[in-house]
């Protein structure tokens, strides 16, 4: 099943909670509104612009990069309201900010003639962006759910690479596309209307190859919900 069919799915199945009959289940019922903050990881092929470099002086001389520091955990946070339009399924709108992943590599080019300089480069990237898609709430115990989660994430990517040579340079890409992703949590009902909760959050295949290129990201972060 392609990805355009399962966006199209999660769109036909919001449009049928709009109509439903809202569900009055305390705990897990009615509008509510929440945040969280946490770890996100984003999976990224970084050799490529390494490649890049060395294909691009491939004739010169030759390029070998002897260090790299790779960072790719970053404090991530995303905010979310939504309706439950059923009792144990919800509506959900969500703005997530994923960090921005960091490569930097050190080499040396040497010349035909013999002579070395030293190379720097780095590999940026960072995702953001708002999701909208379905919730849906299963009870373990009283006032403990998990929660599933799948949506429509229009991911806004930025990739930056910077070149530190004979001179220092930058170029920046960027991509707008939607892509799917799916989350799993648990929560737990306390004084009434407040919910703590933690969840996982996994989204395949953002970006795009012909310019930021593809990546894959995983968000771990705890936080809070209210419901009306």
């Amino acid at each position: 099943m392609s990805l355009r069919r399962v966006h199209l799915g999660i769109l036909i199945l919001i449009l049928l909670g709009g109509i439903a009959r809202p569900a009055l289940a305390e705990g897990i019922s009615g509008l509510y509104i929440g945040a969280s903050g946490g770890l996100a990881k984003i999976e990224y092929d970084n050799s490529a612009y390494q490649t890049q470099l060395q294909n691009a002086v491939a004739g010169f001389g030759t390029l070998n990069f002897t260090s790299a520091s790779l960072h790719d955990r970053k404090t991530a946070w995303w905010a979310n309201a939504g309706y439950m339009a059923w009792p144990f399924v919800g509506i959900d709108a969500s703005y997530l900010h994923l960090g921005e992943m960091y490569n930097q590599v050190n080499g040396t080019f040497t010349g035909n003639g013999g002579t070395s300089n030293s190379v720097g480069g780095a590999t940026r990237v960072s995702s953001k962006g708002p999701a909208l898609g379905l919730l849906f709430r299963l009870p373990l115990a009283e006032g403990l759910d998990v929660n599933l989660r799948v949506a429509d994430y229009y991911a806004r990517s930025t990739l930056t690479n910077i070149l530190n040579a004979a001179s220092y340079s930058t170029t920046i890409q960027t991509s707008n596309r939607s892509t799917l992703l799916a989350g799993l949590g648990f929560s737990y009902v306390f004084l009434g209307h407040w919910s703590a909760r933690i969840d996982y959050l996994r989204i395949e295949h953002a970006g795009d190859s012909a310019t930021t290129g593809r990546y894959n990201a995983g968000i771990l972060a705890a936080g809070a919900s209210y419901t009306f």
